[in-house]
């Protein structure tokens, strides 16, 4: 989806994810996982549905914070979750769990069933700002270091919902938190999509909710002032520009270094 306009379809120092595609090791990902209070689960091998074995059996969790959060977690309106699924999702096909009627993780099984630390059976909308500043060698990169898990990252975070049922659009969703996070105000205005899909390898991700995330690059324009110092706020543990030839996307979640190996060719 690189270049695509910011028109999207709905859908401060410094670690990653599992089989869900260029992952790091299983053991690093649980042990990640657990930081954020998961509960040790091993991650299915088989990432299709369809061909799961009949021998899976799930840890069902759900956090406290979401249990005092979300009414009826435990007994979910399913009607109302599959209208919020077609409403919001970018994936084509959200498969069905025939034993509770929830929807299933588009990327797969992840070992772990209920809300995990999510709101919202289904997707839950995300947004991330890969904010550059300089040209050719000199290109830095903002990332924060987040305080759950260590890992570095790009500004983002959760759209929040309007009194209305609508949703925060992506890209204000990426400028808020790049605010909250660094302190740092970025022109949304030229930004552009660099990825929109599932989160795979998310660790908040579950098998009956999961991320599905926008990231913008948005390039900071020339001549306007110098570089902006950020400050670490929110859930940022730490923040600051990093060259973008010396981060290493081992210390990233898979989407996040994923981006960063896209963005490396395109250096002038």
């Amino acid at each position: 989806m690189a270049g695509q306009s910011a028109a999207v379809p709905r859908s401060r120092s410094a670690l990653g994810a599992p089989r869900q595609g260029d992952a790091m090791e299983e053991s690093t990902f649980r042990e990640l996982r657990r930081r954020i209070g998961y509960p040790d689960a091993a991650v299915p091998v088989e990432r299709d549905w369809q061909r799961l074995g009949p021998g899976y059996t799930p840890v069902e969790y759900t956090a406290d914070s979401v249990r005092r959060r979300v009414p009826d977690w435990d007994r979910p309106d399913l009607a109302a979750v599959w209208r919020q699924v077609r409403r919001l999702s970018s994936c084509r096909v959200v498969p069905r769990c025939p034993a509770t009627g929830r929807p299933l993780n588009p990327a797969g099984p992840t070992g772990i069933s209920g809300f995990g630390r999510l709101w919202s059976l289904g997707p839950n909308l995300t947004a991330d700002a890969v904010v550059t500043d300089g040209s050719g060698d000199g290109v830095r990169v903002l990332l924060v270091e987040r305080g759950d898990t260590g890992q570095l990252a790009f500004p983002g975070g959760f759209s929040e919902p309007g009194a209305d049922g609508s949703w925060e659009h992506p890209l204000r969703t990426a400028v808020r938190e790049t605010w909250e996070e660094t302190g740092v105000v970025v022109p949304g205005g030229t930004a552009r999509v660099l990825r929109s899909g599932v989160a795979a390898g998310s660790l908040r991700n579950t098998d009956n909710a999961w991320i599905e995330s926008t990231a913008f690059h948005i390039r900071l324009p020339s001549g306007a002032g110098g570089r902006p110092q950020p400050v670490a706020g929110d859930d940022a543990r730490d923040t600051g520009w990093f060259p973008l030839s010396e981060i290493d996307p081992s210390r990233m979640s898979d989407v996040h270094a994923g981006i960063v190996r896209g963005l490396l060719p395109r250096r002038r």
